[in-house]
């Protein structure tokens, strides 16, 4: 059932135009719903709005409205180019999936709507006194929707589409996937890479990337069967035709339906998805620094800033995989790829030790923030900051020109092996 829910999740984050299509419904509903209110009841309320009045009052909403949603949506397609050419252009899909701009979006289009649907609705059929208050009624509560959209709308155009504001998005979202089955393996049990002999492999039909494992509906496949089944894959990886995503052991119990049925458990796109790619939400940032880092745009300042960040949500990553709680085991039939600190480490910080090698000050603020990583007490978390240092260190020997900024950046390195 969360599986379903996080498909519908995805669906609505991913496409802009859903919300505001339901909501476009909703209201022909409300017209809808007005003109059997006064089929129904005409004769037991005394109530009276004039027609022309209220088409007056609708039309004015409706074209208003219209201008005002074709301005909202050129604002959000602006902040999100602006988005992609300050940070990444994978940041671009988080400013179309924004709940805020979204709401502000569905709320002019289901305002316009109902006005041009209520306009023709009462030319087209006979609404009665009654039927035209309660449409008089959706006026008022889509009025009071759209002031209260228009009011967050103003607020958040301000601040939407800045290098800042898309930043905190990245990290909002990285830190939201830093959940405890996220961090570990699902629930299921970590594989360590062995494939049993007694295995039969399952490919893919298709490439993309891994979004999504259903460990649970695995695991109920498996205990079904009475067999294992290892997932030699996680979100984050690439689906190949020619590398099995899955072994199911003993072999014999693998029949063409139940490798189908493990096969259609694991859900590729092609496109990553934020809410369970840790190292996809760490590239994004590192990405970000690399782009501060071009000599196009000279920001060494904001390279910086992400290094603290991803300082930070690496910390966050080592406490939680220190709980029990990351690796407890609900699926035992099922075995996951567990994610390394290598990994992660190399994601967060290879492009910025390559591009910002020839900057003292990011060099030096990149080594000591591994070796901070290298204080947290995850013996593999400070394996991959020290492999880190010594490979920032190498970049940083051959671009540096000045011997004074080249000590500076061996005395930071040095902190790191300590």
């Amino acid at each position: 059932m969360n599986t379903v829910f996080a498909s519908i999740r995805r669906q609505f984050a991913k496409h802009l135009w859903i919300r505001p299509t339901l909501a476009a419904l909703l209201s022909m509903g409300l017209a809808a719903f007005a003109y059997w209110f006064g089929q129904t009841f005409e004769q037991r309320f005394d109530l009276n709005i004039s027609e022309d009045s209220l088409v007056s009052l609708l039309g004015t909403f409706a074209s208003s409205m219209l201008s005002v949603a074709t301005f909202t949506l050129a604002g959000i397609i602006t902040a999100a180019s602006s988005a992609s050419n300050s940070t990444t252009p994978r940041a671009s899909r988080l400013i179309l999936a924004d709940n805020t701009a979204q709401f502000v979006l569905s709320s002019f289009v289901a305002a316009f709507i109902y006005g041009f649907v209520s306009i023709f609705a009462l030319k087209a059929f006979h609404y009665g006194n009654n039927g035209r208050f309660i449409l008089f009624l959706g006026l008022i509560g889509i009025v009071s929707l759209v002031l209260v959209a228009f009011l967050r709308w103003v607020n958040y155009a301000m601040r939407l589409g800045r290098q800042s504001t898309t930043i905190e998005k990245l990290v909002v979202t990285a830190k939201a996937a830093l959940q405890h089955n996220v961090v570990g393996t699902f629930g299921a049990k970590r594989w360590d890479g062995a494939i049993p002999a007694d295995s039969c492999p399952v490919y893919p039909q298709s490439y993309g990337y891994v979004v999504l494992l259903n460990v649970p509906k695995v695991q109920a496949l498996a205990a079904a069967q009475d067999c294992q089944v290892i997932l030699a894959t996680r979100p984050a990886e690439v689906a190949d035709k020619t590398l099995p995503l899955a072994y199911i052991t003993p072999a014999q119990v693998a029949d063409e339906a139940l490798v189908n049925a493990v096969r259609q458990t694991i859900t590729l796109d092609t496109w990553r998805q934020a809410e369970v790619d840790v190292r996809y939400n760490l590239l994004n940032l590192a990405e970000t620094a690399d782009r501060a880092l071009s000599p196009a745009v000279n920001d060494p300042g904001t390279a910086i800033n992400i290094l603290h960040v991803l300082q930070e949500l690496l910390a966050h990553w080592a406490e939680i995989r220190s709980d029990e709680a990351c690796f407890q085991v609900e699926y035992p039939a099922v075995s996951v790829l567990p994610l390394t600190a290598e990994e992660l480490v190399n994601d967060s910080f290879s492009p910025i030790a390559r591009d910002g090698a020839a900057i003292a000050e990011v060099g030096i603020r990149l080594q000591k923030v591994l070796a901070s990583l290298t204080r947290h007490g995850d013996a593999e978390l400070a394996a991959a900051a020290r492999q880190m240092s010594a490979t920032a260190l190498e970049f940083a020997e051959q671009a540096l020109i000045a011997s004074s900024q080249r000590q500076k950046v061996r005395d930071a390195a040095a902190q790191v092996l300590a």
